[in-house]
């Protein structure tokens, strides 16, 4: 072998290394570029994965939280206004109290960059739906018992009230009987009282009220129909003692017309009458011897009869009337 060919080949073995080497580097050259490539492949896919995982997660939080401001600005809202006057058991006011007041979770949403961030704010909003869901159950229960409290002390006192309506009622009937101008006013009010007896027994709290009502109704008119019929005996009886008045008055003017008629005036006449006063004895006169042949007396002076003459008291005396 000459020195020609030998340096040939030292120069084909040189390049042939050079070829590989610089293969080589292409390979490395491009398995890194393909690790790079699949490494930023992965930390996108797993970014989007984690983006969409936070978004099913913020999707649930959004109907959570709905759901749990529709019970709260309408039914709980409405439960809230009732006092524990119209409630059975007052602690049920006082539970729906707290729980209405309970403030919500700070706002919690994926607008983050990272993995890593979507994570924590994935979680967050987990919590978050799950305080609103535990929160709408606990609200809910507590509305429930309000309402059910309200409903039976609205059902007692519906009871109640018609059971002394009732009670009112029947006493009126039996009070009444005869006593009325318009019978029909009773008949209606026992009607009645028949028909709230069997919804008494119900649980009809507005059917209860509305009869009690009814019946109030009636009896007023029960009433009113007692004191038409007082009104109208009183003017009867008031009638009837003019009448009796009038007859009376007829009766006495009649009489007195009569008596007036059968009546009359005796006539007085005076006619006086004269008493001589007494007058003592005269003495005897002694007898004078006749003279003309005859016998006899003389008449005492006066010659009518009369002793003496009328005094003036004799006279004032005989004028007097004649005493009845």
């Amino acid at each position: 072998m000459n020195e020609s060919t030998s340096t040939q080949e030292r120069t084909s073995h040189g390049k042939r290394r050079i070829i590989i080497g610089v293969s080589a580097l292409l390979v490395a050259v491009l398995a890194a570029g393909g690790a790079v490539a699949v490494y930023r492949h992965s930390a996108s896919a797993q970014l989007a994965e984690e983006r969409e995982a936070c978004a099913r997660s913020s999707e649930t939080l959004r109907v959570a939280r709905n759901t749990y401001d529709t019970l709260h600005d309408q039914d709980a809202a409405e439960a809230v206004k009732i006092t524990d006057k119209q409630v059975a058991d007052g602690d049920t006011v006082t539970v729906l109290a707290a729980a209405y007041k309970e403030k919500t979770p700070d706002l919690a949403a994926c607008n983050v960059s990272g993995v890593d961030q979507l994570r924590e704010a994935k979680d967050r909003i987990e919590q978050n739906a799950a305080w609103y869901d535990t929160h709408t159950a606990d609200l809910s229960k507590a509305v429930d018992a309000v309402n059910e409290s309200h409903d039976a002390k609205t059902l007692k006192d519906a009871k109640d009230a018609l059971s002394k309506q009732l009670t009112a009622a029947q006493e009126k009937v039996k009070g009444t009987a005869g006593k009325v101008k318009d019978d029909r006013t009773r008949k209606d009010l026992k009607a009645l009282i028949g028909k709230a007896a069997t919804t008494k027994s119900g649980k009809d709290a507005k059917a209860m009220d509305a009869q009690a009502k009814q019946l109030k109704e009636l009896m007023g008119k029960v009433d009113a129909s007692v004191k038409a019929k007082q009104d109208a005996d009183r003017k009867s009886a008031e009638e009837k003692a003019r009448k009796e008045a009038g007859a009376q008055a007829a009766t006495q003017a009649q009489a007195n017309a009569q008596a007036q008629q059968q009546y009359t005036a005796p006539q007085q006449s005076y006619t006086p009458t004269y008493t001589a006063p007494a007058q003592p004895a005269q003495p005897a006169t002694p007898s004078k011897p006749s003279t003309g042949g005859s016998t006899g007396s003389v008449p005492i002076s006066g010659g009518h009869g009369m002793t003496g003459p009328c005094d003036a008291v004799c006279q004032a005396e005989a004028m007097k009337p004649i005493q009845r």
